[in-house]
């Protein structure tokens, strides 16, 4: 008797074409993927051609340089930051860091992020970051418009936009001085409203499936993205969208470096569109404060 197939994350290509415009047949067949895979699986891959090999080599090269930064440098805080929802430097275990920056898709941000860590500067982190940020941010409001005209709620699209923070991280995984792989963080599902992830060549991030089976994501190309729902989409879609769960799972003798960009709604209470609830979807989510 032969072993069982393990199902295949969605891929879906977002790259940056001509087609991929709102009302074009390209954007009316692509968003019905996009929303059947974050219905199915709370995630799909993107791929892309916007990350090209030089600036993948620029990112992870420079994102080395800041976790090689002093504890008491990493662990600063820009004087304005309050109630932020997750903190500048932190870990979850021996083995892991994680580095949280603010407003790296503007230059500006970028800019001041940069001063922060490094006061006399440091270009290629500065231009290589802001360059990966926008992408990232990019590519979230292409599938975030796509599930809201999906569903006919486009009209709150630019509230979306206007009330959502991306924080971007950086996540660093140590190898293991047994060569042997770990579990470098635990099975969750996020609590920000998207999760937009890009790794180095060492793959580790494991995604479950609706019937508990885990799927490795190994990425097409250098270029590819991975995208996925988290509790406040599904909440906002009154359970339409699955909040995907997923862990990571290290290999023993490589460090695993991640870029993550994460949504956050800043605005007032988050709640569940009108159009969103019927007969068939009876409000499920009372409004929240997000942050």
């Amino acid at each position: 008797m032969g072993s069982e197939t393990l199902p295949k994350l969605p891929v879906i290509d977002l790259s940056s074409r001509e087609g991929l415009r709102p009302g074009t047949e390209t954007w009316e067949s692509t968003r019905k993927q996009v929303c059947h895979a974050l219905e199915e699986y709370g995630c799909f891959v993107i791929e892309s051609s916007q990350v090209s090999l030089d600036l993948h080599s620029e990112i992870y090269s420079s994102v080395l340089d800041l976790f090689d930064l002093p504890l008491e440098i990493k662990q600063q805080k820009p004087a304005h930051q309050r109630d932020h929802p997750l903190g500048r430097s932190s870990s979850f275990s021996p083995k892991h860091e994680r580095i949280d920056t603010e407003n790296l898709t503007t230059l500006e941000g970028a800019q001041s992020f940069t001063k922060l860590m490094w006061p006399c500067g440091n270009h290629r982190f500065c231009e290589s970051a802001h360059e990966m940020a926008k992408i990232m941010m990019n590519l979230d409001q292409t599938i975030v418009r796509m599930v809201f005209q999906n569903y006919g709620v486009e009209k709150y699209f630019d509230y979306y936009v206007g009330s959502m923070n991306y924080v971007i991280g950086c996540s660093k995984y140590k190898e293991s001085e047994t060569n042997e792989s770990y579990l470098g963080l635990l099975a969750h599902t996020d609590k920000s409203f998207s999760t937009t992830l890009h790794q180095n060549g060492v793959n580790g991030l494991e995604i479950q499936t609706k019937d508990g089976q885990w799927i490795l994501y190994d990425p097409p190309s250098h270029s590819s993205f991975i995208y996925l729902s988290s509790d406040a989409f599904k909440a906002w879609s009154n359970g339409r969208v699955r909040s995907c769960c997923h862990r990571v799972i290290v290999n023993g003798n490589k460090t695993r470096i991640s870029l993550v960009s994460t949504t956050f709604h800043k605005g007032p209470a988050l709640s569940v569109p009108d159009e969103l609830v019927d007969e068939e979807h009876p409000l499920r989510y009372k409004p929240f404060n997000h942050l």
